[in-house]
């Protein structure tokens, strides 16, 4: 569908829709380009101010997953007002505004509207040379593979919308998901990297794809070496998300799974992420394991 849309092009639109990339990036001059990305979604948790400020650092990691430096957002809000205590949409705000404000990020503006759900979320405009733009096409052979957080928020979120989170799990869960990208990526920068994005929701294997695709490269995932919230096991037995064959049926056609990998630990890289972590494409070698591969 996307690409029988009339667009206009440009030899300074350096990253467009085609990659399925996290941000769209556009050359201003040989020395500066702009990153533009938006993103917008239901509650997740129910403590509004939590909730604002996980949108926000899920918002922010777009451009950072492009090597990229946050500048300005705008809100992107619909609730029912009839429904909602002023209140509430202030700690959400609050909430994003503290991400914000400890990303340095400056907020400009934004639109509301009134629906009968709860949809918040941001637009985000970022700035980088045009020469150092990391994209998700740009993966080498031999390169190892860095994922910056664990996963596990689509069973954390089933456990808790059926009260079967403890306090504990809960703050492992609401505190990933708020941390910035931003650490994460300053730090994978001082490295040789090909390729970066972010898990959110199209899961680990649906990230990869696009990067195997793009290099046209195989993406081979280890499952020993995955990270996993501590008590992702033992949830998952009791909250597996039932939307995971949305992103299976997307990427089956271009996965292989070496014996012994069954659909239950398939589930685990396909379950769809909120404010995930960094999947990086860094030099180095490692040694092979029980694994599924995403080949070109």
């Amino acid at each position: 569908m996307l690409h029988r849309l009339p667009r206009v092009t440009s030899p300074d639109l350096l990253v467009d829709m085609d990659t399925m990339d996290d941000a769209g990036v556009v050359r201003l001059s040989p020395e500066l380009a702009i990153v533009q990305t938006l993103d917008f979604f239901q509650p997740i948790v129910n403590d509004p101010r939590t909730f604002g400020r996980i949108v926000a650092a899920n918002s922010l990691s777009d451009v950072w997953a492009m090597g990229a430096k946050a500048l300005t957002a705008m809100n992107i809000l619909a609730y029912p007002s009839k429904k909602l205590p002023v209140s509430v949409v202030e700690e959400l705000l609050t909430g994003a505004c503290e991400k914000l404000q400890e990303a340095n990020v400056m907020l400009v503006g934004g639109h509301s509207m009134e629906l009968q759900e709860l949809f918040y979320g941001m637009s985000v405009t970022g700035t980088i040379h045009p020469d150092r733009v990391l994209t998700n096409a740009g993966a080498r052979v031999g390169d190892q593979l860095i994922l910056t957080k664990p996963l596990g928020t689509a069973v954390y979120s089933e456990a808790l919308y059926k009260d079967g989170l403890s306090d504990t799990q809960y703050r492992e869960f609401s505190s990933s998901m708020e941390r910035l990208n931003v650490y994460a990526s300053e730090i994978l920068r001082q490295f040789d990297i090909s390729a970066m994005t972010d898990v959110t929701g199209f899961g680990l294997i649906g990230h990869s794809l696009p990067i195997a695709r793009n290099a046209e490269v195989t993406v081979r995932i280890r499952m020993n070496n995955i990270p996993f919230f501590s008590s992702f096991f033992e949830l998952m037995k009791r909250f597996l998300p039932t939307q995971t064959w949305k992103n299976t049926e997307y990427v089956e056609p271009h996965l292989g799974r070496e014996e012994g990998i069954s659909d239950d630990q398939y589930a685990l890289v396909a379950e769809a992420q909120t404010s995930g972590g960094l999947l990086a494409a860094v030099i180095s070698i490692g040694s092979p394991e029980r694994s599924v591969w995403i080949p070109a």
